[in-house]
C-alpha cells in the first residue's frame, strides 16, 4: 500500500524530524520509559517488542466497562496522569467503549506509525506531532473523520492554525488539535533600557533599531537570538519571518520572501546576531539569553513553565525585568508559527465513529480549557480561553494566547520534511553568505515548487 510514499517518506527523514523538541514541546530532557505495555490481559493490540512504553492500571482508567476495547497510543509524559484522569472519567461515563491509554517513547511511536502504515498494525486512536501529521494521512495512517467532525457543529470555535495541521491534501479532517503553543519575542528590558529603549520593538524596524543599540559583538553580546540550526527547529523559527514578511512557503522566491532571507542575514552580517544560530537549538538561544548574551530572542510558550518558572532551570539566573512581546511585524504583517500534538483516529480501527466521539469529547471547550491551564499549553478553541483567566491574568500568557489569532501551521503538507528542509537550508545559506538572499530563496523555491504543484496546500496557507 502506497509503497513509492513510504519510501518517499523515509528517505525524506520524517522519523528523525518527529523527534526533535523544537517541533512543539521543547522538552528539557529525553522522554522515554522502560515498562510494559498496559494491562496486558485485555490489550488488543500494543507495540511490537521493545518498544518503550508504561503501564496504566484498572485505578488509573476504570474498570473494564463491557465496551470493546481501543487503543491509544501517546508520548505524554508529564502530562500521563491527567491524561489518565480523563480516560477513566469517560470510560466511566459510556461503555459503547473501553480506552486503554499508552505512553509510547516519541521516537518509537513514528516508528510504529511508519510500520503500521504498511502492516496495518496501529492503535485505534494515535497523537502525531502537528506537523508530522499530513505526512501520516497521505499513507493512510489516520482515519477520514471529517463527517462525524462536520456534524459535532463546532469547529468553528478552533483557530484554524491547529486545525489546519489536521487536515489531508482532500481539505478533509483525519483528527483534532489537543494543544498548541507558538512562538513570540522575549525581551531582557533592562539591557534595552541601557540603551534608550523604554519600549519592547513592534515592528522589524524597530527591531533592527534595538538590536543595533544593545549589540557589542567584540564582547560576545548580540541584540537577537535565534534557532537557526540545520532541522525541524530551525524552520519553526524561520517561518514567523518568512510569513511575516508577506509571503509563504507556496511563493518561497517572491520579493517578500527574499526580504525575510536578507533581514536575517543582515542581523548576521551587521554583527547583530551571532553566526553560532545556525548550530543552535532552541534551548542553545535561551541559554545565551539568560546568560546576558542577548537581549532579545524567539522564545516559545513552553519556556515559562519549563524554564523562567522553575528553580532547577533558568529562573534565578534571571534577575532582570523582562517582558514578552508578538513577533515582530513588517509592513504591518503580523506572524508567528504553531506547535502542538494532535490526536487522530487510525484507519485500521474497527470503531471509527466511537473513537471520533471520544476526541470530540476530549476537545470540547471545557476540556480543552482544563487540559491546557494543567500542562502549560495554549488552548486550540477560541471559546475555551475565556473559561479560565490562566491565559489573561498573566501577561505572559496572554501574549502567546493573543497571537494564536495570526499563527499558521506548518503546511500541512505530505512532503513537509522535504520542505521544510529546503527552507532552512537557505535560511543557513543566506545568513552565512554561502550566498545571497535572492540566491537562497531561488534554490528553496526549486524545491518546493514542483512539491506543491503536485499537491498543493489546503486553501489558505
Amino acid at each position: 500500500m502506497k509503497r513509492k510514499q513510504m519510501t518517499a517518506l523515509l528517505a525524506s527523514g520524517v522519523i528523525a524530524a518527529s523527534l526533535l523538541a523544537g517541533c512543539g514541546a521543547a522538552a528539557p530532557a529525553q522522554e522515554g520509559a522502560e515498562t510494559a505495555p498496559a494491562p496486558a490481559e485485555t490489550a488488543e493490540e500494543t507495540p511490537e517488542a521493545g518498544t518503550e512504553t508504561a503501564e496504566v492500571s484498572a485505578d488509573d482508567i476504570g474498570e473494564p466497562n463491557g465496551g470493546a476495547q481501543v487503543t491509544l497510543w501517546h508520548y505524554f509524559e508529564g502530562e500521563a496522569d491527567a491524561l489518565n484522569k480523563f480516560v477513566k472519567d469517560y470510560n466511566e461515563s459510556q461503555n459503547e467503549i473501553y480506552i486503554v491509554p499508552t505512553f509510547v517513547s516519541r521516537e518509537e511511536l513514528m516508528k510504529q506509525y511508519t510500520i503500521g502504515a504498511v502492516s496495518g498494525d496501529l492503535p485505534d486512536i494515535g497523537m502525531v506531532d502537528s506537523p508530522d501529521m499530513a505526512s501520516y494521512i497521505s499513507l493512510g495512517v489516520f482515519a477520514d473523520i471529517d463527517s462525524y467532525l462536520q456534524e459535532w457543529g463546532e469547529l468553528d470555535n478552533f483557530y484554524e492554525g491547529p486545525l489546519s495541521s489536521c487536515r489531508g491534501s482532500d481539505g478533509h479532517l483525519y483528527g483534532l488539535p489537543n494543544n498548541s503553543n507558538c512562538l513570540a519575542l522575549l525581551c531582557n528590558m533592562d539591557m534595552l533600557k541601557e540603551a534608550g529603549i523604554d519600549k519592547a520593538p513592534d515592528t522589524w524596524e524597530e527591531f533592527e533599531a534595538a538590536c543595533a543599540a544593545t549589540s557589542d559583538p567584540e564582547s560576545g553580546v548580540y541584540g537577537f537570538a535565534m534557532c537557526a540550526v540545520s532541522n525541524e527547529e530551525g524552520t519553526f523559527q524561520f517561518i514567523p519571518w518568512l510569513y511575516g514578511a508577506g509571503a509563504s512557503i507556496a511563493d518561497a522566491d517572491s520579493p517578500e520572501a527574499v526580504r525575510a532571507f536578507s533581514f536575517l542575514a543582515e542581523l548576521e552580517k551587521n554583527g547583530y546576531m551571532s553566526n553560532e544560530v545556525v548550530g543552535w537549538g532552541q534551548g542553545d538561544a535561551l541559554n545565551a539569553w539568560a546568560a546576558g548574551k542577548a537581549a532579545m530572542m524567539e522564545a516559545g510558550t513552553w519556556m515559562i513553565a519549563q524554564n523562567l518558572d522553575n528553580a532547577d532551570s533558568i529562573k534565578n539566573n534571571v534577575t532582570w525585568e523582562y517582558e514578552f512581546v508578538p513577533m515582530p511585524s513588517d509592513n504591518g504583517n503580523r506572524a508567528t508559527v504553531i506547535g502542538g500534538e494532535n490526536f487522530g483516529v487510525c484507519s485500521s480501527s474497527e470503531h471509527v465513529e466511537a473513537c471520533a466521539k471520544f476526541l470530540m469529547t476530549m476537545e470540547t471547550a471545557q476540556n480543552n480549557a482544563d487540559w491546557c491551564e494543567l500542562a502549560g499549553k495554549l488552548p486550540v478553541r477560541g471559546d475555551a480561553v475565556g473559561l479560565k483567566d490562566f491565559w489573561t491574568a498573566d501577561e505572559r500568557y496572554k501574549v502567546f494566547n493573543d497571537s494564536m489569532n495570526f499563527a499558521v501551521a506548518r503546511g500541512p503538507h505530505a512532503q513537509w520534511p522535504t520542505i521544510s528542509e529546503a527552507l532552512w537550508t537557505a535560511e543557513q545559506a543566506a545568513i552565512l553568505g554561502q550566498a545571497d538572499a535572492e540566491t537562497a530563496a531561488a534554490q528553496a523555491a526549486a524545491v518546493i515548487d514542483p512539491i506543491l504543484a503536485e499537491t498543493p496546500l489546503p486553501s489558505g496557507n
